[in-house]
């Protein structure tokens, strides 16, 4: 690639320049969305502009000591050249993402060579409070187990759980199954990708005691229906016994009187 480059760049410049490869190892470069980003040139040797390239397009041209040419419109007032021919990218959006090459003759008179520097540009979003959410769910049988999932709005993600305690935290794509838990100890599920991080915190405990106190709360009224259930049934039971003694009992009675 870095050769056919070479060439390409060489009939740009009318020039016969060998292909000599990269300036340097490739260079990975974090920005985060909306901030600035400068793809850093080592100005030392530098004979001429520099042509700056993501995916073919060759979109803006640098040189120390000189203004910036843009060569393409999308990229006015989103870049911009510093004193030594370094690339300034402003408000960075997604679409900014990508593989920038930095092509350039170095060297002395008589000895220059073209070469690319390679800018490995990726693009993150910042993490809030409001991207991050737990989900739970507690069991119904005696012994109280809490599952709880987190769930992170964002691209790009790492997950992590932890227990205040230390303790070792029971994790499965990101679900955390705690058995019977210690009212003392909380944990954490901390979301971060290069740029920033977030994080939230639950008590399990918490969670169980609301379980065993709904539990009771239908126990009372369960109870509460039954007692009134035998009440009516007691009730019912006391009208026929009595309507029973009228027809029965007393109305003989009284006939033979």
């Amino acid at each position: 690639m870095l050769c056919l480059l070479g060439i390409l760049m060489a009939i740009y410049l009318k020039s016969g320049i060998l292909c000599e490869g990269s300036c340097g190892e490739k260079n990975y470069v974090v920005g985060s969305l909306g901030s600035d980003i400068i793809l850093q040139v080592d100005p030392v040797g530098v004979v001429g502009d520099i042509t700056w390239l993501i995916s073919g397009n060759h979109f803006a041209t640098t040189e120390p000591g000189k203004n910036i040419e843009i060569r393409d419109n999308r990229y006015k007032w989103k870049v911009y050249s510093l004193e030594n021919g370094s690339l300034l990218l402003k408000n960075l959006a997604s679409e900014d993402q990508g593989t920038y090459i930095a092509s350039t003759l170095k060297g002395t008179s008589g000895k220059e060579k073209l070469c690319a520097l390679i800018y490995d540009l990726r693009i993150y979003g910042m993490l809030l409070d409001d991207n991050i959410e737990i989900e739970h769910k507690v069991s119904k049988n005696e012994t109280c187990i809490v599952t709880f999932r987190c769930v992170v709005r964002g691209s790009d993600v790492t997950i992590t759980w932890g227990s205040s305690d230390g303790s070792y935290v029971n994790v499965t794509s990101n679900v955390v199954h705690v058995q019977n838990p210690d009212p003392e100890v909380i944990y954490t599920c901390t979301a971060w990708n290069p740029m920033t991080s977030t994080s939230k915190s639950v008590t399990p405990w918490e969670y169980c005691k609301k379980g065993r106190q709904q539990k009771s709360g239908d126990y009372t009224i369960v109870n509460i229906i039954r007692i009134n259930l035998a009440g009516c049934i007691l009730i019912i039971i006391g009208l026929i016994l009595g309507h029973h003694i009228k027809t029965e009992v007393v109305a003989p009675s009284g006939d033979n009187g």
